[in-house]
């Protein structure tokens, strides 16, 4: 880009500066910039992002393996229990964010590849999968009276009830599972006006799909244009994004933040991190009592 320099003895001339240079912006470009990225409504997933399930997600699919009559070899089992029944990194990382029928044929993949898991069922036998993820379901509902709210979780919510700013859930769980899991936090959740499960029927195809963000958007009558999402996975990031919301992402510590640099507005360690001044909501965290 070029500056036009006005020199008191000298004509007219122009330089080349860097593209990255910064321009102080004027009041009124501030003000434009602010009707640009005004929020209207704020969509949440759920596991990860507002609760912390998936510690006991993770415990729930390895003990589903021996009640559907699958044997995790003793040496992996006891590698597993010695890590606190966490799935490894590399598979975790491939399913989060993902409806059980999209997850179980790849725990189901790399239990028989990387476990050495034998008589694992086909993938495409649906009636095997969906007996794989009720019985995971049915584990995590049972486990679901320990799970604690994410890190600023409740008080992001409050106060963009306090701040009068429509709110839903869009999680790939099923309506039973999320019923389960908001007994112990029926303060958080009085707060959305919707919530939009994986097997709600106008969702037809879970994340990264765009349906779920959609529905929600619609429920809420906003715009996805006007709508802010909050994801912890990656699956999830992507299916906001193409429903054309805008992101902030809330990763999981272990992934690398520069895979949602394509799909996130903005990427955030917790929600005590958040400023609403971007997007036009009047809620600081950060001026919040922990």
């Amino acid at each position: 880009q070029f500056i036009v320099i006005r020199h008191r003895h000298r004509p007219l001339c122009s330089i080349r500066v860097a593209s990255t240079m910064t321009i102080a912006s004027t009041p009124r470009d501030e003000e434009a910039i602010q009707q640009q990225t005004t929020i209207k409504a704020v969509i949440f997933d759920l596991d990860g992002t507002l609760l912390d399930t998936e510690a006991l997600s993770c415990r729930a699919i390895i003990e589903s393996f021996a009640s559907t009559n699958l044997t995790i070899p003793p040496n992996v089992l006891s590698t597993l229990e010695a890590d606190g029944l966490l799935l490894p990194w590399e598979l975790k990382r491939q399913i989060l964010g993902l409806r059980g029928s999209e997850w179980v044929p790849i725990v189901y993949s790399y239990a028989r590849d990387i476990w050495g898991v034998e008589n694992v069922p086909d993938a495409s036998n649906e009636d095997v999968l969906d007996a794989f993820w009720k019985e995971w379901e049915l584990r995590l509902n049972k486990l679901c009276g320990e799970v604690k709210a994410c890190s600023g979780a409740l008080e992001l919510v409050e106060g963009l009830r306090r701040a009068r700013v429509p709110m839903a859930i869009a999680t790939s769980s099923r309506a039973t599972s999320v019923q389960k899991k908001r007994n112990k936090h029926g303060k958080m959740f009085e707060c959305f006006q919707e919530i939009v499960t994986g097997d709600d029927p106008n969702v037809k195809n879970g994340k990264p799909a765009p349906d779920i963000y959609l529905e929600a958007a619609k429920r809420l009558g906003v715009h996805p244009s006007e709508c802010l999402v909050f994801e912890d996975a990656l699956h999830g990031a992507q299916s906001g994004k193409l429903a054309g919301c805008r992101v902030v992402a809330v990763p999981d510590p272990r992934i690398e933040k520069q895979l949602f640099t394509s799909v996130a507005d903005e990427i955030i360690g917790d929600m005590w991190q958040f400023s609403g001044k971007r997007w036009g909501i009047p809620l600081e965290m950060a001026e919040l009592d922990r």
